[in-house]
């Protein structure tokens, strides 16, 4: 395995580069993939990167992790060490006019100009430019299904300053993803649960101080689904009480309505953040696990017509 690490965009993002050993005789460049951890767009889970990563790498992928713009990867990048709690209480203090590189839509333009770096270097890094896809656990999703909606976009074309075909993701997965920050966040106080400060909190990573009536559109990704969005796979549990299953299976609904193919496995048990749900990523759920299985044959399927 070939392992690099690099800087992107212009704030803390950081790829790190999983490369499979490709054999001389290849002559077809091997999928890709785009892993975007979860961590509230505070932090990046290390819990949903390089075990994920190794997944992949052994079904034959090429792996590429992007621990975009947060507070935590500002931290990291600095070689500074905290824990998640520390990261909320750092969090909550910042000031109202601070940017953090973490609010919408500064970890989308990263991954743009990740894939875009993969698809400029396909043929060093041996890939096949039509099989690039991206794999997002919860914030990260977010961040990941945000591409798959957006990628057509002027507005992001504008910012990016590419064309879209170069960062347009041929198929997204999505583990127990958020895709409506204001659904979730009705959701919770009807049924009375959450932390009201954590969730302000969360919304100011993404919103910013005061969010804009434009920005909180885009950020509703079942209403920007359309028939360009790439094949999906979306795997959720019931009973997560931080992201609720609704996302996932309101953004389903969309997808059904413009034919996009999509498979959707929601399982009974299971918290919120269960990554490979296997002992190697520290939460054990025997049914929940079986969601890469599941992932891998669907690929095959997606990946086989493309």
């Amino acid at each position: 395995m070939n392992l690099q690490s690099f800087y992107i965009g212009e704030k803390h993002a950081e790829v790190t580069m999983m490369l499979g050993e490709s054999a001389v005789h290849e002559k077809e460049g091997r999928p890709a993939v785009v892993i975007c951890p979860g961590g509230s767009y505070m932090y990046v889970s290390e819990r949903e990167a390089e075990p994920v990563g190794y997944e992949f790498l052994a079904k034959g992928y090429h792996v590429f992790i992007l621990r975009y713009s947060t507070i935590g990867s500002a931290m990291r990048r600095e070689g500074r060490q905290t824990n998640r709690d520390e990261l909320y209480q750092i969090a909550s203090m910042v000031e109202q006019d601070e940017v953090l590189g973490s609010e919408f839509p500064g970890p989308l333009v990263e991954l743009a100009q990740t894939i875009t770096f993969i698809r400029e270097n396909c043929h060093e890094f041996n890939v096949n430019p039509d099989q690039i896809g991206v794999v997002g656990f919860s914030a990260g999703g977010h961040l990941a299904a945000s591409l798959g909606v957006h990628w057509n976009s002027d507005w992001l074309s504008s910012l990016t300053g590419q064309e879209p075909r170069w960062y347009r993701p041929n198929f997204q997965v999505l583990a127990y993803p958020i895709l409506d920050y204001m659904l979730n966040r009705d959701i919770a106080e009807e049924r009375g649960i959450g932390d009201p400060k954590y969730m302000t909190t969360a919304s100011r990573m993404v919103f910013g101080h005061a969010a804009e009536d434009e920005t909180i559109d885009r950020a509703d990704l079942k209403a920007h689904v359309s028939k360009d969005t790439p094949p999906t796979f979306i795997w959720h549990t019931v009973e997560d009480r931080l992201v609720f299953v609704q996302n996932a299976l309101d953004f389903a609904k969309a997808l059904e309505k413009f034919q996009i193919p999509w498979e959707l496995h929601t399982f009974k048990s299971g918290s919120h953040g269960l990554s490979l749900a296997t002992e190697v990523t520290g939460r054990v759920d025997l049914r929940a696990s079986q969601w890469t299985g599941l992932m891998f044959s669907w690929l095959d399927e997606v990946l086989e017509k493309n």
